[in-house]
């Protein structure tokens, strides 16, 4: 890990700390899984920019993840309804058939 790389990454009111492995969000701690962590620190490194499927599953999961193939939108609803308890506004967008964006309003596409 170079030491350049903050151990706290930070978007809106979303904070993870990359030593402690915790996630708070509007000041609330909330509890995540390995898998989870690690798809939302992916996220956190690459804000307002969209993702795509193939970038996530290499980074997050490696070259060879051959499990099933919906496993991302299964993480992705269980990050968005970690972060979005308490009727919080919505982080993790899709963009349709391209992957997923970090952003803290819905731009339009029209």
């Amino acid at each position: 890990m170079s030491s350049d790389v903050s151990d706290n990454l930070q978007f809106a009111d979303l904070t993870l700390n990359r030593l402690t492995r915790e996630v708070y969000r509007a000041h609330q701690k909330i509890e995540l899984t390995a898998k989870e962590f690690d798809l939302l620190e992916f996220m956190l490194r690459h804000p307002h920019q969209v993702l795509t499927r193939d970038q996530i599953l290499e980074s997050v999961w490696g070259y060879d993840f051959m499990g099933e193939s919906n496993i991302i939108e299964v993480y992705i609803r269980a990050l968005r309804i970690k972060l979005e308890a308490s009727n919080l506004k919505r982080l993790l967008h899709t963009v349709r058939g391209v992957g997923y964006v970090l952003r803290d309003q819905v731009e339009s596409t029209h």
